[in-house]
């Protein structure tokens, strides 16, 4: 494992006292292990219809197109909800909205193992989008009430890796549950993987809310002076930045860059999700069986992790966002595309998963790094919200248009190509349209 002092390093250009990088490193330590278990139960839920539906499409005679929607719709409910959800998280703080959010989240993705009919599967898939709404974005604010901005594009790399690691975890884990206990007390293997990926969240959610604090001043485990030093570190970061502290709502709603940031953001998410919904069904349309589909989708997690980590730590070394999210966008539409050439060779079709996995997941954390300097921290929470509800509709279109057009067409090809030019569109608007050189926002 990599030493606290090379996950966190100090930041580029400046030489803080050895006091202020203990006291960094030592609050990363105390919330991202914990954010990390969340997010990575937060992708389990969201996705794991793309493993369930392996046997549950069968079993309960869901077409490709019903599913598809069914996926999808789980993103209504997200986009509808997911600024509400930040505007009570800054009246409430952000342990009780987390406890809120997991403990509803598990408890509906459980009773998923109970439908029966589409309709059923469509209504308990948008009650998860709803509970789920607000997360994501809740911890990018929260990170920003403990991190100045120097600091904050590392952890929240940390924090999205989870996004990369949780298909390490979600393929054997599905290809196990889905095997092994198939059958057991009369229940599906499907049926069982909703249930060991939903209830755990509930007993997450009251560790969260035991471990966290709703920020530095709450925390009884910093010293006063390391307080008052995130304090200070905080309020020159405010000072630095320019933006008015008054700013609210509002003011991110009136940033066209906000806005270029969502849609770049949907753009991206086309991807990933597309990927996390359908590739199981891809690999088993090689002849895999259920239990391979998860080893061998353990194989693009894995190397998109670690060239995520590796990319984003260069892109932090060199403060530079725009050519480095380019280019990492680029490679994941090369290997979307050259993916199509080997859709009836498992082994070369998951190399050019993993070719994408890297360019997808890199782009992804690198894209993050950017928002933190548009908004005051008082218009953080709402304008990390709207990129991330913009960002969020992908997630009703990719499984949506992905279905359907397998549905028409019988096959990937057309989907993986629409998906590798929103990527390569995603690489055009930054490099022309976001913040340029080495001011860019970091």
């Amino acid at each position: 494992m990599n030493s606290p002092t090379a996950l966190f390093p100090a930041p580029t250009g400046t030489v803080p006292a050895a006091a202020d990088d203990a006291t960094y490193r030592q609050i990363a330590w105390r919330l991202i292990p914990i954010l990390f278990a969340c997010y990575v139960f937060n992708y389990l839920d969201r996705t794991n219809i793309g493993y369930a539906q392996l046997q549950m499409k069968s079993d309960l005679g869901f077409s490709d197109a019903a599913f598809g929607l069914g996926a999808g719709i789980f993103f209504i409910g997200y986009a509808l909800f997911e600024i509400p959800s930040n505007m009570l998280l800054a009246r409430v703080g952000f342990r009780l909205t987390l406890l809120r959010i997991m403990g509803l989240w598990g408890l509906a993705s459980a009773a998923t193992m109970w439908v029966s009919t589409p309709a059923q599967f469509y209504v308990l898939r948008f009650l998860v989008g709803v509970f789920e709404a607000g997360f994501a974005p809740g911890v990018l604010f929260y990170l920003t009430l403990w991190f100045p901005s120097q600091r904050r594009a590392k952890v929240t790399a940390l924090f999205f890796m989870a996004y990369g690691a949780a298909p390490i975890v979600a393929g054997p884990v599905a290809g196990a549950t889905m095997t092994w206990l198939d059958g057991v007390w009369s229940l599906h293997g499907w049926q069982w993987l909703f249930l060991v990926e939903g209830l755990p969240c509930v007993l997450l959610a009251v560790l969260a809310y035991q471990l966290l604090d709703d920020g530095p001043q709450a925390a009884a485990w910093l010293t006063p002076a390391q307080k008052r030093q995130v304090q200070d570190d905080l309020a020159r970061d405010q000072a630095a930045s320019g933006a008015d502290a008054r700013s609210s709502f509002g003011s991110a709603l009136r940033n066209g860059q906000v806005w270029l940031l969502g849609f770049i953001s949907f753009l991206v998410i086309l991807g990933i999700y597309a990927m996390s919904f359908w590739q199981p069904t891809m690999l088993q349309s090689m002849g895999l069986s259920v239990m391979q589909i998860g080893l061998y989708s353990v194989v693009p997690a894995v190397t998109g992790i670690v060239a995520t980590l590796l990319i984003a730590g260069h892109s932090d070394r060199r403060q530079e966002r725009r050519w480095h999210f380019a280019i990492t966008a680029c490679i994941g539409a090369a290997g979307l595309s050259l993916t199509t050439l080997f859709l009836h060779s498992p082994v070369a079709a998951v190399a050019c998963l993993s070719l994408a996995s890297v360019g997808i997941s890199s782009a992804f954390a690198i894209l993050w790094a950017v928002p933190g300097s548009l908004l005051s921290r008082n218009a953080a929470a709402m304008g990390i919200a709207l990129i991330t509800t913009l960002g969020g509709t992908a997630g009703v279109v990719a499984p949506v248009m992905v279905g359907a057009i397998k549905t028409a067409t019988g096959g990937f090809t057309l989907s993986l190509y629409l998906l590798s030019g929103a990527l390569v569109l995603a690489a055009v608007l930054m490099v022309l349209a976001v913040g340029r050189g080495r001011s860019a926002p970091a």
